[in-house]
């Protein structure tokens, strides 16, 4: 390996945050021999890892999938091919880019909720950042667009449709027409209606039925707010069944849970604003799977 290709080497490891220790290892062992793979101690010898850090930092380079253990006695080492190793790491350190930053997520929460809860005398957003609930149709529809406008990569929705929703459609100009803007900056959206059914098998004239009303809808959607299902990057769904909980996703990371009025079911109650990237993860899989296999698209 020439000496400028060693360089770059040494300047992506360090890059991605290996300690100088498990950077001489690691060349150590990258230019041993194949044919004898080296010791713990012929590997500390060679890349100056005092003899006392040379067996938790072999662990190190094997967990982020650079080398390999060979189980003799004593253990042998080895590097794995370089391409595979660096995509190893690269994977590695994605992974415990997102456990991180779940946790602070989670502390982050934690702390928000503490802060409202005492009497420390610091500024506080009036709207909670990584927590909330809203009540009051005003209130949400405001929560809504601000993270509409926020959103900087894709945007779902999990709507419902029953008697009342073709009537209301036009009264929800604020919502749509904040999509309509996210889409034009780029941002990917995703919008499944269901039909509020239970699981007994529909008759072919129900089926019939709402198909038609997921026309009238789309055909609201694009005359009103310009949304449509022909617009790159935007797409339109329905499901028969009921969803069993009504939840929006912006950008991977922020859920609204959304409760539906008992008395007025054609509004939303309250709304639940979390961020959670563990639990929006999930629940998007959840979404995906019903996208991909039960929605259906006319």
């Amino acid at each position: 390996m020439s000496k400028t290709l060693m360089e770059d080497l040494k300047e992506f490891l360090n890059d991605a945050n290996l300690s100088t220790y498990e950077i001489n290892a690691y060349i150590a062992l990258l230019t041993s021999s194949k044919t004898n793979p080296p010791t713990a101690k012929e590997i500390s010898s060679e890349s100056t890892v005092p003899s006392g850090r040379i067996y938790e930092i072999l662990d190190d380079l094997n967990k982020k999938g650079l080398i390999e253990i060979i189980e003799s006695r004593p253990k042998k080492y080895r590097v794995i091919s370089l391409n595979k190793a660096l995509d190893n790491l690269i994977s590695f350190q994605s992974k415990e880019s997102k456990q991180k930053i779940s946790y602070l997520y989670d502390r982050a929460k934690i702390l928000e909720y503490e802060l409202y809860n005492s009497d420390v005398l610091i500024q506080k957003e009036p709207s909670k950042i990584f927590w909330s609930t809203v009540y009051g149709t005003q209130s949400i529809l405001s929560l809504y667009v601000k993270y509409i406008n926020q959103a900087k990569e894709e945007i779902i929705f999990n709507e419902f449709i029953n008697k009342n929703t073709l009537k209301i459609l036009p009264y929800a100009k604020s919502i749509y027409t904040a999509l309509k803007e996210a889409h034009n900056r780029g941002i990917k959206i995703k919008d499944l209606w269901s039909f509020e059914y239970d699981n007994r098998p529909l008759t072919r004239e129900q089926k019939e039925e709402n198909a038609k009303i997921f026309e009238k809808l789309k055909k609201i959607q694009k005359e009103l707010y310009g949304l449509s299902s022909e617009l790159p990057g935007c797409k339109m769904k329905y499901i028969f069944q009921r969803s069993p909980t009504y939840f929006d996703i912006f950008d991977k990371k922020r859920i609204m849970f959304k409760l539906q009025n008992p008395i007025k079911p054609y509004q939303i109650f309250a709304c639940m604003n979390v961020v959670d990237p563990n639990l929006a993860n999930d629940l998007r899989e959840k979404f995906l799977s019903m996208w991909t296999f039960d929605a259906i698209e006319d």
